[in-house]
């Protein structure tokens, strides 16, 4: 009843807070997008409420970060869920998520790039270099930049394995 009041003088909109729904992660982003939106009122609810939950100026700062950082994994999901996305399109599509999250320079974007930029990494192949290439061959040292970076991966890999057979043959 009191945040009606305060969004309806507000807004002038009948808004109310979106909840998260488990199985669309993007409501998750829908949810916080809407709190943010509405914290002039939540903020002016709660004290008429009498309520001692006050939310700082860190705490706003932090959910606008998570919005921001969220933000382009929502505009890659629905670049990727068109009919006509290929891998390539996937390929462009996850370095300019890169590139976002490492523009934002907040401490979740970082981690949230870094993360994404090691798993892009495990599962890169060899094919994802001739792909580039045969969409525009002048892209040769991009071609070359995911050669290596796919051979560093495999013979970190290989070097594991010989690693874990030789422990293997020395403990018998």
């Amino acid at each position: 009843m009191y945040l009606k009041k305060y969004v309806k003088e507000d807004t002038v909109k009948q808004l109310s807070v979106i909840l998260d729904c488990r199985t669309r992660w993007n409501s998750l982003l829908a949810m916080i997008e809407r709190f943010h939106k509405l914290k002039v009122c939540i903020d002016k609810a709660l004290i008429d409420m009498g309520s001692d939950t006050k939310f700082s100026d860190l705490e706003w700062t932090k959910i606008k970060d998570l919005i921001d950082s969220l933000q382009p994994f929502k505009l890659a999901v629905e670049a990727l869920c068109r009919r006509d996305s290929t891998l390539l399109t996937a390929e462009t599509t996850l370095k300019f998520m890169l590139e976002k999250l490492l523009n934002q320079d907040t401490v979740l974007s970082a981690e949230l790039s870094e993360a994404l930029r090691v798993r892009i990494e495990e599962r890169r192949t060899v094919l994802t270099g001739i792909l580039i290439y045969l969409q525009n061959p002048k892209n040769m040292m991009m071609i070359l930049d995911e050669l290596m970076i796919h051979l560093l991966y495999r013979k970190k890999s290989y070097t594991t394995r010989n690693a874990k057979c030789l422990r293997k043959s020395y403990s018998r």
